[in-house]
């Protein structure tokens, strides 16, 4: 879900019927549930039967809130501001001889992997942070990229249908109070 702009800890999962049909709840509870006796039990209908205890309807909610304002905007629309916005980030960061920016993907979404010097990317992340700039610092997920790269931990910019240039320009600005603090030597 927070990947559509809609709550977290909700999400919607596709899979094929006959897949789901011969697969075992690996919880349960609620309507999930069609009978039970003291030694087995049988499940529900396909979706019921994966969909233990209360369902999180406020969550369902927002999500169908989030997806129903994607589909106004256009998935197109949304994309190719996306594609804008970071292509503009990589211009303003790549003009910076101390950020090195991870992955060269021609067609790439609305995140930059990148460090500054040789700052470590959470000292990095804290700094920013101190400026008002939201940005994740970690592995991301990638441990065996990490070591591919060379590198203990990435800082990563997220940008989407809200990022503004000026925002981008706060980044960069941010990105120098970074390497100030620490010095140009790194």
């Amino acid at each position: 879900g927070h990947k559509t702009y809609g709550p977290t800890g909700i999400g919607v999962l596709f899979g094929r019927e006959a897949l789901l049909a011969e697969m075992h709840p690996y919880r349960g509870g609620g309507e999930m549930i069609s009978a039970v006796w003291l030694d087995h039990a049988t499940w529900n209908d396909l979706p019921y039967k994966f969909e233990a205890g209360t369902p999180n309807i406020a969550g369902a909610v927002g999500l169908r809130a989030a997806l129903d304002y994607l589909t106004e905007l256009g998935m197109d629309s949304v994309m190719a501001y996306e594609e804008e916005i970071t292509r503009y980030a990589l211009e303003i960061l790549s003009a910076d001889d101390s950020v090195t920016i991870y992955g060269s993907a021609p067609e790439r979404g609305g995140v930059i992997s990148f460090n500054v010097g040789g700052i470590h990317a959470h000292d990095s992340a804290q700094l920013l942070d101190g400026e008002g700039i939201a940005v994740r610092a970690g592995h991301h997920c990638a441990h065996p990229l990490m070591r591919k790269l060379g590198v203990p931990s990435t800082l990563r910019a997220s940008f989407g249908i809200y990022t503004t240039r000026g925002e981008i320009e706060l980044l960069a600005a941010g990105i120098e109070k970074v390497r100030s603090f620490f010095g140009n030597g790194f």
